[in-house]
């Protein structure tokens, strides 16, 4: 399944940008998986699916912390950051559905958004935009255009933009009700 996503970038210029249903992603979701399907989120409760995207934003930033960038394919590379950049999109779309029942799942939603835009002009540096919504767009082709030493220091265990982050999704998941 393909999702095509447009935006305008710095220069006023609209890029295309195609989301794949990609293995990454698949695996981002472990036994949630159906649900990075379109059909399978629409049958979904909001809170199983704020759980589910919140579970592989984690799983996300786990996988991408421990993966070797310098010695992958830029096919790969790039995979993976579009799974990244669409496993905080759904995280974000799902929780702030959810969160008009949980102050904590709303809070959580305000911290991904903000440490996004915190962090825009170093994701940037990688070929990730932030979108004024706080959703990410990846460059269609970042990891051509971009070193893959850049990634291995993004996507360290270190970095605090990504502990943050996992922080922000462990709530969402400790939060919710799959039942709502």
């Amino acid at each position: 399944m393909k999702y095509r996503i447009l935006s305008i970038g710095h220069t006023g210029a609209v890029m295309s940008i195609t989301i794949n249903n990609t293995l990454s992603l698949r695996v981002f979701y472990g036994r949630y998986s159906p649900l990075v399907k379109g059909s399978s989120r629409k049958d979904a409760t909001t809170g199983t699916l704020s759980f589910a995207d919140a579970s592989a934003l984690r799983n996300a930033v786990r996988k991408l912390q421990d993966y070797n960038f310098e010695e992958a394919h830029e096919d790969q590379v790039q995979e993976k950051l579009t799974a990244f950049a669409g496993a905080i999109n759904n995280t974000l779309s799902s929780a702030a559905e959810y969160s008009g029942s949980s102050t904590p799942v709303k809070n959580a939603v305000s911290k991904i958004k903000q440490l996004n835009q915190e962090y825009s002009s170093e994701l940037k540096k990688i070929g990730i935009t932030v979108n004024k919504d706080g959703t990410m767009s990846v460059y269609e082709s970042a990891a051509k255009n971009y070193s893959r030493e850049r990634y291995t220091e993004f996507f360290n265990k270190d970095s605090k933009y990504l502990n943050d982050l996992y922080d922000a999704a462990k709530k969402i998941t400790r939060r919710v009700d799959v039942r709502i």
